[in-house]
């Protein structure tokens, strides 16, 4: 829950729905969405934890792009917004109106779980004998689904558990490349690496005794009040580069403090 609660604060932060925050303020969306005009601010760690869709439009043709902008005409806001921000919350809550149109993003952001559970749903909302709300429309009539309807491979934690081991995995991967004799070597190892390295779009390298992880400044600030404190303090000054495949990424190096224990902190 504690997860959910962080990342809901961090969405609503990032949408211009609080006054402007610490979180907000040091760490922007670094993506919007516009829709007929409209924004929607997000971070592409949580996008692409949740949406094998959205983790291939980043890594390929949106890699290097702050704004993408919608032109289909049949693109619903409300839905893709709902979607959006069901991501950081697993709460999911939308007008009945608006279900068919969520349904579509569903199937082209491959959210398997979610578009099932909507689809049933849908075909009840439109079977149903609802005798007290006879004189309301689908417009006024809100559907709203908590996470834990979903399997657990469907839920945030899961997601975010699932961009931790392809971090860890790209540590492992720069600790082999750290021990490399050679260049010759080095390649070898590039070569030999799996298809998804590099698909956890790490932003900061955390050094640690020697060890190097490969982590997500927006997600450690809204875990920890030291790390956004920490952080915040990059703008401007870096302690040093480290990355992979030439990738240059903040360097922040953390004492007395061992690998073991940052990796479970990290995990939690």
């Amino acid at each position: 829950l504690t997860v959910q609660k962080d990342m809901t604060l961090l969405f609503l932060y990032s949408s211009g729905h609080f006054a402007q925050d610490g979180i907000s303020y040091i760490f922007p969306p670094d993506v919007t969405f516009f829709v007929h005009g409209r924004p929607i601010e997000a971070h592409r760690v949580i996008l692409s934890a949740r949406s094998p869709f959205f983790r291939r439009k980043f890594m390929d043709d949106w890699r290097h792009r702050q704004e993408v902008r919608f032109s289909k005409g049949k693109l619903s806001y409300p839905a893709l917004y709902s979607l959006v921000h069901f991501f950081y919350s697993d709460r999911l809550e939308i007008a009945v109106d608006d279900m068919e149109d969520l349904i579509r993003i569903c199937k082209v952001c491959e959210c398997e779980g979610l578009r099932k559970v909507l689809e049933k749903e849908l075909v009840h909302q439109k079977y149903a004998e609802y005798k007290s709300l006879r004189d309301v429309d689908n417009s006024q009539k809100r559907f709203i689904l908590q996470g834990l309807s979903l399997p657990e491979e469907d839920r945030l934690p899961a997601a975010m558990q699932r961009f931790l081991r392809i971090s860890l995995s790209n540590f492992s991967a720069l600790a082999i490349l750290e021990n490399a004799e050679d260049a010759d070597s080095s390649s070898q190892v590039l070569a030999n690496m799996p298809s998804h390295s590099m698909e956890d779009l790490a932003d900061v390298c955390i050094l640690v005794s020697g060890k190097i992880f490969r982590c997500h400044q927006v997600v450690m600030a809204s875990r920890s009040e030291y790390f956004k404190a920490r952080l915040s303090r990059m703008t401007g000054f870096r302690e040093g580069t480290a990355g992979l495949h030439g990738q240059s990424l903040p360097l922040l190096e953390e004492h007395d403090l061992s690998p073991e224990t940052f990796d479970k902190m990290i995990e939690f």
